[in-house]
């Protein structure tokens, strides 16, 4: 799907561009991968339309998922500095994959939808790993 509105992009230098992920990884949406060789952090960084079970319409999201070399998950430090460096402060963190290595992070496009959390996270259990660091949550199931 090709968009008006672009994937972040890093806005300092040392990150490399890689190639275009598939549209599998993408669901059809504009979307960018980024390396890091001296950090060895992996992003992929999209434009999409996510539908969150509030009714709640946001539009457009920037949507970044991290990685450590594609394998392993960063830890919170690693993943505010990617946000950072991507200008997409104010980005809210929203994992729903069990045990996932990939941490992912959405922020509306419309500056005044900001800081509107999913509503998942009232509804839907949350499950902690890594002494807090990270949490994803389960879908379909309340807390």
């Amino acid at each position: 799907m090709n968009s008006i509105i672009k994937p972040k992009r890093p806005t300092i230098s040392g990150w490399v561009q890689c190639a275009t992920p598939p549209a599998w990884v993408s669901l059809g949406y504009d979307a960018e991968s980024w390396f890091h060789p001296e950090t060895k952090l992996c992003v992929i960084s999209a434009v999409e339309v996510a539908k969150d079970g509030d009714g709640i319409d946001r539009g457009p999201e920037y949507h970044i998922s991290i990685s450590k070399d594609g394998r392993k998950r960063c830890g919170s430090y690693e993943a505010q500095k990617v946000l950072k460096q991507f200008g997409l402060d104010g980005a809210e963190e929203d994992n729903h994959v069990p045990y996932g290595i990939v941490r992912n992070f959405w922020r509306p496009v419309a500056e005044n939808l900001v800081g509107l959390e999913c509503a998942c996270k009232e509804t839907e259990s949350a499950i902690v790993e890594d002494k807090g660091d990270y949490v994803w949550r389960t879908i379909g199931r309340s807390k």
